[in-house]
């Protein structure tokens, strides 16, 4: 049975890793260990994007974006915007470093 959400599936994770845990929450490890088996994949927390395939490129710009965006592929990219660059680090500024 896989796991209905992100804390069910991190719940039986635990479960399923951990022994003082499992008898904790009174949970046999083996259910644990079902769940895991059976979310493999499912809650796999992303990864890198893909690339646009050289023979989609043109083809993709035909498509609604919500439905691009979806597919994840990678977009162009671009400036950061609202960011200003800092001449001093974090402790400089605070003044916690000596000369």
């Amino acid at each position: 049975m896989p796991s209905k959400s992100k804390k069910q599936h991190k719940f039986m994770a635990a479960v399923a890793n951990n022994p003082e845990f499992a008898s904790e929450a009174g949970v046999p490890q083996s259910v644990g260990r079902e769940y895991m088996k059976a979310d493999e994949g499912r809650f796999a927390g992303g990864g890198l994007m893909k690339e646009v395939p050289e023979d989609k490129k043109s083809s993709l710009g035909k498509l609604p974006e919500p439905v691009r965006n979806k597919m994840g592929f990678m977009a162009e990219g671009g400036n950061v915007k609202g960011m200003k660059k800092c001449p001093r680090d974090g402790i400089a500024q605070r003044g916690l470093t000596r000369a």
